[in-house]
Protein backbone atom coordinates (compact mmCIF):
# COMPACT_ATOMS: atom_id res chain seq x y z
CA UNK A 1 0.00 0.00 0.00
CA UNK A 2 2.83 2.49 0.48
CA UNK A 3 4.07 1.41 -2.91
CA UNK A 4 1.04 3.73 -4.06
CA UNK A 5 1.36 6.97 -1.85
CA UNK A 6 3.70 9.01 -3.58
CA UNK A 7 2.34 8.32 -6.69
CA UNK A 8 -1.06 9.35 -5.91
CA UNK A 9 0.11 12.30 -3.74
CA UNK A 10 2.02 13.73 -6.99
CA UNK A 11 -1.27 12.88 -9.20
CA UNK A 12 -2.95 15.17 -6.55
CA UNK A 13 -0.46 18.08 -6.42
CA UNK A 14 -0.11 17.98 -9.89
CA UNK A 15 -4.12 18.37 -10.01
CA UNK A 16 -4.38 21.07 -7.62
CA UNK A 17 -1.65 23.23 -9.03
CA UNK A 18 -3.52 22.86 -12.80
CA UNK A 19 -6.60 24.17 -10.90
CA UNK A 20 -5.07 27.04 -9.81
CA UNK A 21 -3.78 28.03 -13.56
CA UNK A 22 -4.43 31.08 -14.93
CA UNK A 23 -7.16 31.26 -17.50
CA UNK A 24 -5.36 32.12 -21.22
CA UNK A 25 -6.82 34.35 -23.73
CA UNK A 26 -7.73 33.82 -27.03
CA UNK A 27 -4.76 35.36 -28.55
CA UNK A 28 -2.89 33.23 -26.54
CA UNK A 29 -3.89 30.07 -27.41
CA UNK A 30 -3.68 30.87 -31.19
CA UNK A 31 -0.28 32.08 -31.14
CA UNK A 32 0.64 28.67 -29.36
CA UNK A 33 -1.36 26.66 -32.01
CA UNK A 34 0.09 28.56 -35.70
CA UNK A 35 3.47 28.70 -33.30
CA UNK A 36 5.10 25.32 -33.91
CA UNK A 37 8.50 26.30 -32.21
CA UNK A 38 9.30 24.90 -29.81
CA UNK A 39 7.13 21.69 -29.97
CA UNK A 40 5.67 21.75 -26.70
CA UNK A 41 3.57 25.22 -28.43
CA UNK A 42 1.35 22.63 -30.45
CA UNK A 43 1.33 20.02 -28.06
CA UNK A 44 -0.34 22.42 -25.82
CA UNK A 45 -2.55 23.90 -27.83
CA UNK A 46 -3.84 20.30 -28.97
CA UNK A 47 -3.98 19.75 -25.35
CA UNK A 48 -6.10 22.98 -24.37
CA UNK A 49 -8.35 22.27 -27.03
CA UNK A 50 -9.14 18.56 -26.15
CA UNK A 51 -9.54 19.61 -22.30
CA UNK A 52 -12.19 21.79 -23.46
CA UNK A 53 -14.14 19.37 -25.48
CA UNK A 54 -13.82 16.77 -22.49
CA UNK A 55 -14.58 19.08 -20.10
CA UNK A 56 -17.92 19.95 -21.91
CA UNK A 57 -18.58 16.55 -22.50
CA UNK A 58 -18.27 15.55 -19.24
CA UNK A 59 -20.34 18.63 -17.79
CA UNK A 60 -23.11 17.60 -20.70
CA UNK A 61 -23.13 13.69 -19.58
CA UNK A 62 -23.88 14.86 -16.02
CA UNK A 63 -26.58 16.85 -17.20
CA UNK A 64 -24.47 20.30 -15.19
CA UNK A 65 -25.02 22.12 -18.81
CA UNK A 66 -27.03 21.74 -22.20
CA UNK A 67 -24.60 20.43 -24.98
CA UNK A 68 -23.38 23.22 -26.93
CA UNK A 69 -21.73 21.55 -29.77
CA UNK A 70 -22.23 18.32 -31.45
CA UNK A 71 -19.94 16.55 -33.32
CA UNK A 72 -21.20 14.18 -35.86
CA UNK A 73 -21.56 10.59 -35.13
CA UNK A 74 -17.69 8.95 -35.11
CA UNK A 75 -16.09 12.16 -35.40
CA UNK A 76 -14.54 13.35 -32.75
CA UNK A 77 -11.66 15.80 -32.97
CA UNK A 78 -10.88 15.33 -37.06
CA UNK A 79 -12.28 18.64 -37.29
CA UNK A 80 -11.93 20.74 -34.16
CA UNK A 81 -8.36 21.74 -34.26
CA UNK A 82 -8.34 23.45 -37.24
CA UNK A 83 -11.98 25.01 -36.51
CA UNK A 84 -10.64 27.06 -33.72
CA UNK A 85 -7.77 28.00 -35.24
CA UNK A 86 -9.76 29.35 -38.21
CA UNK A 87 -12.26 31.36 -35.83
CA UNK A 88 -10.12 32.65 -33.69
CA UNK A 89 -8.13 33.85 -36.76
CA UNK A 90 -11.54 35.24 -38.17
CA UNK A 91 -12.56 36.85 -34.97
CA UNK A 92 -9.55 38.56 -34.08
CA UNK A 93 -11.79 41.31 -31.74
CA UNK A 94 -12.84 38.19 -30.20
CA UNK A 95 -9.01 37.47 -29.04
CA UNK A 96 -9.18 39.04 -26.02
CA UNK A 97 -11.59 36.86 -24.55
CA UNK A 98 -10.93 34.04 -21.93
CA UNK A 99 -9.65 31.46 -24.86
CA UNK A 100 -11.63 28.47 -23.19
CA UNK A 101 -15.49 30.60 -23.96
CA UNK A 102 -13.54 30.65 -27.99
CA UNK A 103 -13.12 26.95 -28.35
CA UNK A 104 -16.92 27.01 -27.23
CA UNK A 105 -18.13 29.50 -29.63
CA UNK A 106 -15.82 27.81 -32.31
CA UNK A 107 -17.41 24.36 -32.20
CA UNK A 108 -20.80 25.39 -31.59
CA UNK A 109 -21.04 27.44 -34.97
CA UNK A 110 -19.48 24.56 -36.54
CA UNK A 111 -21.21 21.90 -35.15
CA UNK A 112 -24.11 22.84 -33.41
CA UNK A 113 -26.65 20.29 -31.56
CA UNK A 114 -29.80 19.26 -33.47
CA UNK A 115 -32.67 19.64 -31.29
Amino acid sequence: MQIFTLPIAAILFIAVVSAHAEQISGRELLAYCIDGEPRTHKTYCDGYITAAIETHATWALWNRLQRVFCFPKGDKFTHAYGTVIAYLRAHPKELDFEASSLVLNALNQAFPCDE
